[in-house]
């Protein structure tokens, strides 16, 4: 049984890796502050739920540092660094709030300009479909 365990646990970390999300590219100005350099703006230049590429300063790697945006605060560490821009692995992983609001955004803009129009026009076929069946099914 317990080995049982140790090769479920190896399976699981391995899709893990494989579901990477992502990354998207964005434009974003964000403040960033951390014990090594005082309050500046930077960019985003990609983004995932896990971490992002930030241009306009560089942090060595290991550092802490955290990014506010809209009033919300993200906490990340450098994981690799380039004399001005670093990558940045975020300490939670982003599931809510302003900045992931832009991101979801950003990712759907991504896909719509990387794929043909077919999805999209299938879409709003099925949207638009929907309301004539709406409320015609309560005849007497």
């Amino acid at each position: 049984m317990s080995h049982h365990h140790r090769h479920h646990h190896r399976h699981n970390h391995h899709d893990r890796h494989h579901d990477r999300p992502e990354r998207i590219p964005v434009d974003i100005e964000v403040v960033m502050t951390s014990v090594l350099a005082p309050a500046g703006e930077v960019r985003l230049r990609d983004l995932t739920e896990e971490g992002a590429l930030i241009e306009g300063a560089s942090l060595p790697q290991g550092t802490q540092f955290q990014i506010e945006y809209r009033g919300q605060t993200i906490f990340g560490s450098v994981i690799w660094a380039e004399h001005d821009r670093f990558g940045a692995r975020f300490i939670f992983a982003l599931s809510e709030g302003p900045l992931y609001e832009r991101l979801e955004i950003a990712r759907v803009h991504h896909h719509l300009r990387h794929s043909d129009n077919h999805a999209v026009l299938a879409a709003t076929k099925s949207v638009s479909r929907t309301p004539a069946a709406f409320g015609r099914r309560v005849a007497n």
